[in-house]
């Protein structure tokens, strides 16, 4: 108990060294994003999502009071946390609970499993995520719900990529590759309504579109750390290089993929950390960058 203790005061050390080694943590940015398509009902003109991604455990301010008065100034019908929202090596997650409690009395609040909430130690994790249900939260996982207003519905999914589809080749054996196949298989056969699917992991982007998701919220690549001239971002958590997916729009034909630069702290150069907001825009066609 003594040596856990010590590892969580040493981590926490080091993560707020890191706030004055790359101020940009300090930070807190919010992009809007209007999504625009055809299959989008008319109901649905005008509906707000606010996307969080990735706190890893942090607040800003004394109970994250700065980001949730970023949250209120959205007015958002629906709030998506797609993953990371704890912190896997620091298993208290007492603050991260208080905070989406304190959403979910005011905001309809879904809630996807990342990488670290699926790496938190048994018994830690079905803690976890009764607490989570207690709060009032919808979690997710490999399911779906149907908001409806007036007399329609937009389905929202919730997709648990399965660790082995986060890691890198090892050795001679390569990452897996998620098909629609597999993707039917863990959550099901994609919905007639227009999907907003909440997936932790971008890098599967091809199989979301494949599936069908009109709309994919992700996070976990934290916008490649450093962001280069060009908007591209550096180093993705598995380690690579430049990876693909790793912050703002993204489309495969008609699907269309958003991507959270996260809000957890850490090394960030030209990476301001980010709320996201997305309005929904019935009728139109989509605007590809």
């Amino acid at each position: 108990m003594k040596r856990e203790k010590k590892n969580t005061h040493l981590l926490r050390t080091l993560v707020n060294k890191s706030f004055a080694i790359f101020p940009e943590n300090y930070f807190l940015g919010t992009t809007h994003y209007r999504v625009l398509s055809g299959r989008i009902p008319k109901e649905f003109d005008g509906f707000r999502i606010v996307q969080i991604s990735d706190l890893h455990g942090r607040s800003f301010g004394r109970e994250n009071q700065r980001l949730l008065a970023a949250v209120g100034r959205e007015h958002p019908d629906l709030i998506a946390l797609t993953g990371d929202i704890v912190d896997r090596r620091v298993q208290d997650f007492g603050g991260a609970v208080r905070f989406v409690r304190t959403l979910c009395r005011t905001y309809h609040v879904c809630f996807v499993l990342g990488n670290h909430e699926q790496g938190l130690p048994g018994q830690c994790r079905i803690q976890f995520e009764n607490e989570m249900r207690s709060a009032g939260v919808k979690i997710l996982d490999n399911n779906s719900e149907e908001i409806r207003r007036g007399s329609t519905d937009i389905c929202i999914s919730g997709l648990r990529v399965p660790l082995r589809y986060y890691r890198a080749g090892v050795g001679a054996k390569p990452r897996p590759v998620l098909t629609k196949e597999k993707m039917e298989h863990f959550v099901g056969v994609k919905p007639e309504e227009y999907t907003v699917l909440l997936a932790h992991n971008p890098l599967c982007f091809e199989a979301y579109a494949a599936w069908g998701a009109d709309l994919t919220l992700c996070g976990h690549i934290h916008g490649g750390m450093i962001r280069l001239p060009g908007g591209r971002g550096l180093l993705s958590p598995e380690r690579t290089f430049f990876p693909k997916y790793s912050a703002g729009a993204y489309f495969i034909g008609e699907h269309e993929m958003i991507v959270s630069r996260g809000l957890a702290a850490g090394p960030r150069i030209g990476n301001v950390p980010e709320l996201v907001e997305l309005t929904l825009c019935a009728g139109g066609t989509m605007k590809k960058p």
